[in-house]
């Protein structure tokens, strides 16, 4: 859930649709509860007999994106203080890291995240607001990380830069992943300048082996609108092919909407 500056990202919910388009909430957080400026997009994924939650969130002392991982036996018993950090950006030699997305890899994990890159110039600046990747400093690109646990990642760096020009060449943010055939199509959030944060819109890229995409979307988003009401983006589809997407309202408001794809 997020609120306009300074409230930003306030609080975690899981929810559960259990019959209909109806969703309930069976566990929720504050960002205080990690000690966390602001909360983002986490991933919820399930290993063996134990839930795993990757966090996305601003560290309050340094204000700086990165993912952390909570597990738990039940969905609903998450406890914060169990946090530990599991992707940090200067270990990265990245700006910030956040906006999990996880696929099983044969006996493996790849975490997709998006992350800002480096300036070319020392910017002290970069993290006075807590948010570099809206300071317009950085790009924002998707990388991928690979684990054999999902507790341990090895960063294998970008997977799906910015264009040169373009409607996608400030941000491209992958957000899901699909079989295609043979290879795979991502959904991915695009945006051309800093005037598009939070109003990135989605496009459409294929691989063949998941670290090497080339984009579909050449000339402008693929789903929704271009610009004002009805953008998508933060698109995620689950393997019975229910799509869930945040929707830009004509009021400006972003809301959560699902659509049956199967």
């Amino acid at each position: 859930m997020r609120r306009p500056h300074p409230g930003r990202g306030y609080e975690l919910r899981i929810g559960a649709v259990l019959d209909g388009p109806r969703m309930d909430t069976v566990w929720s957080a504050g960002k205080d509860r990690f000690d966390a400026e602001s909360i983002e997009r986490c991933a919820l994924t399930r290993a063996s007999d134990r839930w795993r939650l990757y966090v996305s969130f601003v560290r309050r002392d340094d204000r700086r994106w990165r993912i952390g991982l909570v597990e738990a036996r039940a969905v609903d018993a998450f406890d914060p203080a169990d946090m530990v950090v599991v992707l940090d950006p200067d270990d990265l030699g990245v700006a910030a890291v956040k906006d999990p997305w996880l696929r099983r890899n044969g006996d493996g994990w790849l975490m997709f995240v998006s992350y800002g890159t480096l300036p070319d110039t020392p910017a002290p600046e970069l993290h006075a607001t807590g948010d570099a990747l809206s300071t317009g400093r950085t790009l924002s690109a998707t990388g991928v990380a690979a684990s054999t646990d999902g507790k341990r990642w090895t960063w294998e760096g970008s997977v799906l830069a910015p264009s040169a020009s373009g409607w996608d060449s400030f941000t491209t943010r992958l957000g899901t992943v699909v079989r295609d055939g043979a290879g795979w199509l991502g959904l991915y959030d695009g945006g051309a300048s800093i005037a598009d944060n939070y109003e990135e819109r989605c496009g459409l890229a294929r691989s063949s082996d998941l670290r090497h995409w080339e984009r579909v979307s050449v000339d402008g988003p693929a789903i929704g609108t271009a610009r004002g009401p009805g953008g998508v983006r933060y698109v995620d589809i689950t393997d019975a092919g229910d799509a869930f997407y945040e929707y830009t309202r004509p009021d400006g408001a972003h809301e959560l909407r699902l659509t049956h794809t199967g």
